[in-house]
């Protein structure tokens, strides 16, 4: 494979970007990061609020309908991903992220106007679509634009986006109910103006991905393959090299780290905050400002996590990121109280894993996957993704009613230890590999 062109590459600060690549090009990536985890993140968040109010569910249900909504919206992703990257690489990356936040924004249009389980069902399946556009997508360009020596750092930016995306989505979106409450609104009329805002920064968003992304998709020409051949080749590429097999094990647990925080931890804390005397808009403001920490977490970790995987082989460092993400999940299964000071240190940690985990990947398979059906790869990698929401989504509802609130993490937490194992076992078989070396 031949060198990447350092002539006629540019630079985004310390990121050495693929020739052909602009700056511009590159920060409205970012910018579509931040608005691509942050909108899907607080459609989790917010469920609580619909399953309440719009729906008048006993909570005693709340984990088992959780569980369904998103093993439906996971199934519908699921389905998505691999054709969307197989068909990223015929027609270009560009306007399926454009698609995807159109297809956002409509769902936040309907999305508080449901008055049953079903509906709220139907509407979770179709933003699935919206959702497999941008996080494919996402995941897809991080592995195009940087070259192969700075896909540490091109991850950490993507990091701090998310986390940044998060952070302010949870924080703005969880504390609006409350301002339009204290405005006069009623608490239903309250919920509908919040998603409705969420529609508008989607498809404002819509525009500008389309506008400042890069046109057309990497690689030299190929003759125009069949969907099915493209998936082929990318399931061919992850049989022929164990790094992208780890990686597709590590998307399995990655995904579903961020949906059983924001799924279930949102409804433990609203449950403890509502049993504690709070009202429904306070208990959701609470657990907002507990759902903040994991995003500051993720945000001031991404640049030290970057700068490591720029420096040391990438599958230790993803074992490493397994190991924190192992610890920080199964502490805060076990704790007590998700709205006590005390439990902090362990959401911090949480945060730290969690972002440790999701860039080693991210920086692995985008240095592993061939560049001329790197989406075809990368839509194997986050179908392995959807697979693991849609396994933990299922075992974590029925865990949270039958067991306790924080069993679902300590699922996901034992899930990130047995694939940390893995990650050893095939650096081990792998021998050393320069962050800057081409694919193996």
């Amino acid at each position: 494979m031949p060198a990447e062109s350092v002539e006629t590459a540019h630079r985004l600060g310390p990121i050495r970007l693929s020739a052909g690549v602009a700056p511009r090009n590159a920060l409205t990536f970012f910018y579509a990061a931040f608005f691509t985890i942050g909108l899907v993140s607080v459609v989790g968040f917010l469920q609580p609020y619909l399953l309440s109010e719009n729906l008048g569910l006993d909570p005693a249900d709340e984990g088992r309908v959780s569980s369904l909504l998103q093993v439906s919206y996971e199934f519908v992703v699921l389905l998505a991903v691999g054709p969307l990257g197989a068909l990223a690489d015929k027609i270009g990356r560009r306007p399926i992220w454009s698609l995807g936040f159109l297809w956002i924004g409509a769902s936040f249009m309907v999305f508080p106007l449901v008055e049953t389980v079903p509906q709220l069902v139907m509407c979770r399946m179709f933003f699935g679509i919206g959702s497999a556009c941008c996080t494919c997508m996402m995941a897809t360009v991080l592995a195009d634009y940087p070259q192969h020596r700075s896909r540490g750092l091109m991850a950490a930016g993507t990091g701090v986006s998310n986390g940044l995306g998060a952070l302010t989505m949870v924080i703005v979106l969880s504390q609006l109910p409350t301002v339009f409450a204290e405005a006069g609104y009623t608490t239903r009329m309250s919920g509908q103006l919040t998603y409705w805002l969420g529609a508008g920064l989607a498809i404002v968003t819509a525009a500008i991905v389309f506008r400042g992304l890069k046109p057309g998709k990497p690689g030299k020409p190929q003759p125009r393959a069949s969907l099915a051949r493209l998936l082929l080749q990318g399931s061919t590429a992850a049989r022929r090299n164990p790094r992208i097999l780890l990686v597709c094990a590590e998307a399995f647990v990655a995904r579903g780290d961020l949906v059983v925080f924001s799924t279930f931890f949102s409804l433990w804390a609203r449950q403890a905050g509502m049993e504690d005397g709070l009202s429904l808009e306070s208990a959701m403001a609470a657990a907002g400002r507990f759902a903040a920490l994991v995003g500051l977490a993720n945000l001031l970790w991404a640049p030290v996590w970057g700068i490591v995987l720029d420096r040391f082989d990438r599958a230790s460092v993803l074992a490493a990121g397994l190991a924190i993400a192992a610890a920080g999940y199964i502490w805060v299964g076990f704790s007590p109280d998700p709205l006590a000071v005390a439990f902090i240190p362990a959401v911090v940690l949480l945060g730290i894993g969690e972002a440790s985990a999701i860039l080693g990947g991210a920086a692995l398979v985008g240095q592993e996957a061939p560049e001329d059906i790197r989406g075809s790869v990368l839509g194997l990698y986050n179908f392995c993704g959807s697979l693991g929401i849609l396994t933990i989504a299922a075992l974590g509802g029925w865990l949270f009613d039958a067991w306790m609130p924080g069993a679902p993490f300590v699922v996901v937490g034992g899930i990130n230890a047995v694939i940390m194992l893995a990650a050893i076992w095939v650096r081990r078989q792998t021998g050393y590999r320069a962050p800057g070396a081409a694919p193996g």
